[in-house]
């Protein structure tokens, strides 16, 4: 099964981030595989601007990687990447994408009503946490009832929220027998290298062609 990107949208201070810590500690027990992604509007970083990080990105490093013993955390240059591009290259088969934000981008989202949400401006709403939202068909979860967010999450997942491949691998001439995880597996991590490319943008078929490169015995 590919992954799965699903917006949890709402205004500041409606409960939207601590709904998203229920969600993901529900499912993780379930024995999913979360990934959570969150969009700001302004740049993505280190608290203190003098760290080697900070110095090493702004010298023009495209990754830099600060790594910890229990954590590991990777800050890289984009230009407004759209949350699909980064979840194709971040995820595995099977993971489950929370993304906060982009409201504005097409995909399922789970919206947390208040403030000054415009409800009317947004598409692919699969449901509203809250009371029932006036002129909105999705159905309205109460925010108690984490399991019925799980189940709604866990059921686009399984409607096939993302796209699955259709691989094959040849060594030397032979065919090797793929299942469908380990097809999905080898296509979404040559896709998601892609996407870090220059001007590369993803497409539907994609063709690698590998040779190993053996020392000659004259050099």
């Amino acid at each position: 099964m590919a992954s799965t990107t699903i917006q949890i949208v709402g205004s500041k201070k409606t409960g939207k981030t601590s709904l998203l810590e229920d969600v993901t500690r529900k499912l993780t027990r379930r024995g999913r595989t979360v990934i959570y992604l969150k969009h700001r509007h302004e740049d993505a970083r280190l608290d203190a601007a003098d760290t080697d990080t900070s110095r090493l990105m702004e010298a023009g490093a495209r990754v830099a990687a600060l790594v910890g013993d229990t954590s590991t955390v990777v800050f890289r240059s984009a230009d407004d990447e759209q949350p699909e591009r980064i979840a194709a290259r971040e995820s595995s088969p099977g993971d489950i994408i929370l993304a906060e934000g982009w409201k504005n981008q097409k995909g399922p989202k789970i919206v947390v009503p208040g403030g000054d949400l415009d409800l009317d401006a947004l598409d692919g709403i699969i449901a509203v946490v809250g009371e029932p939202a006036p002129g909105i068909k999705a159905p309205a979860i109460p925010r108690d009832d984490v399991d019925a967010v799980c189940d709604l999450v866990e059921k686009t997942a399984g409607a096939g929220g993302g796209d699955a491949w259709r691989t094959s691998l040849v060594i030397d001439g032979r065919v090797v027998a793929l299942n469908a995880f380990v097809q999905d597996v080898f296509a979404s991590a040559i896709a998601g290298m892609t996407l870090a490319l220059q001007g590369v943008q993803g497409g539907d078929t994609l063709e690698l062609r590998c040779v190993r490169k053996r020392p000659t015995e004259d050099r």
